[in-house]
This record gives C-alpha cells, structure tokens and sequence, in this order.
C-alpha cells in the first residue's frame, strides 16, 4: 500500500505539494524529504502534529529529545517513528511544523490509500505554487540564503509540463477553518 499525502499551508495558498510514502516510512524520512523539497534548512525543533478532524492535536512526534514536564505524555520521535503507527484511514490529518521558533506549518491530510502499489522510498510526486518563505525578517542561517528556492524558480517549476495534464484541483484543498489547536 502508498499513502498518498497533500501538503498545504495557510501562508502560500497558492501552494501544494503532493507526497507519497509507504506505511512503513518514518517520520524523520518525511522530514527531511519536505525539507529538502522546498529548500529549508534544518533549524531546530522540528515538529509533526498527529490530529483529529478537527486539527485538534492527539500525538506530537519531535525530532529531538525533549524534557517533558508532564510525566503522563508519550515522547515519540521521529527517527523511531513510522506512518503507519500515527496514520492509516483516509481524511487523518497531521500538522508539519518547520519553522519552529514562528510555529510556520503544513497542514497535511491522508488523501487517498493505494492498494496493490508500494512506495519503495517517500517521494514527492507533484509541486505547485509558491514555496512558503521558511525563514522572515529574522536571522537566515548561510544555509538557508544558498538553497532557498526564489519565487521565479517556484514559478518555473509550477508551469511545468509535469502540471499541464495532472494537475492540482483547487476544490480539493479548502484551508478555511484549518487551526491546529491543543485538546
């Protein structure tokens, strides 16, 4: 089976990247595919959101180790992670934080479970838009100014050919009422 995925955010409406994955894939795999995809660096405390239909959080899986206070919460990262522990039915949603000093996200829902196909390797299969800015009016570690895509690239890249016939239906995405929000 292959979770196909779609990744939007509320900062770019314009744009939206589609993922696919096995169940099998980690976290940390998914991270770093969506990193490098849209050119980001690695800054930190990186984040992934399991939610409810309601984007209400249900499991935080960090890229680090962290301190917990609260003696009661599971600590999962995402090294030790897969997809198929957190996500396996159809409309689940999560949250990708990749700025974690603004809280900037993607907002990623489970759109589709593809039965007789695996995914050998997570992989983005489509791209379209403007590539949200990771960094703004803040410190942009050297890193992030070398591979940070600009927006005439991002808007090369959506005029492609690989868009002209399987496009991105923009009924399929409503970011209107997405607000990630603690239980």
């Amino acid at each position: 089976m292959t979770h196909r995925f779609l990744l939007f955010c509320e900062e770019e409406a314009n744009f939206v990247m589609e993922i696919m994955a096995s169940p099998s894939t980690t976290f940390h795999e998914l991270h770093t595919l969506i990193l490098n995809s849209c050119g980001y660096v690695e800054s930190g405390n990186h984040l992934f959101l399991i939610c409810n239909e309601d984007w209400k959080i249900k499991e935080k899986i960090h890229l680090n180790d962290v301190v917990s206070t609260d003696y009661d919460e599971d600590i999962f990262l995402m090294d030790n992670s897969i997809l198929e522990d957190f996500i396996e039915e159809e409309g689940q949603h999560m949250a990708y934080i990749y700025e974690p000093d603004t809280k900037k996200k993607f907002l990623i829902e489970l759109v589709e479970n593809i039965f007789g196909e695996k995914a050998e390797k997570a992989f983005v299969r489509r791209q379209k838009g403007t590539v949200p800015v990771q960094f703004k009016d803040t410190a942009i570690p050297s890193a992030q100014t070398e591979t940070a895509p600009t927006a005439n690239d991002s808007e090369e890249q959506a005029s492609e050919d690989l868009f002209a016939e399987d496009s991105f239906n923009e009924d399929e995405i409503d970011t209107e009422g997405f607000e990630v929000t603690e239980m």
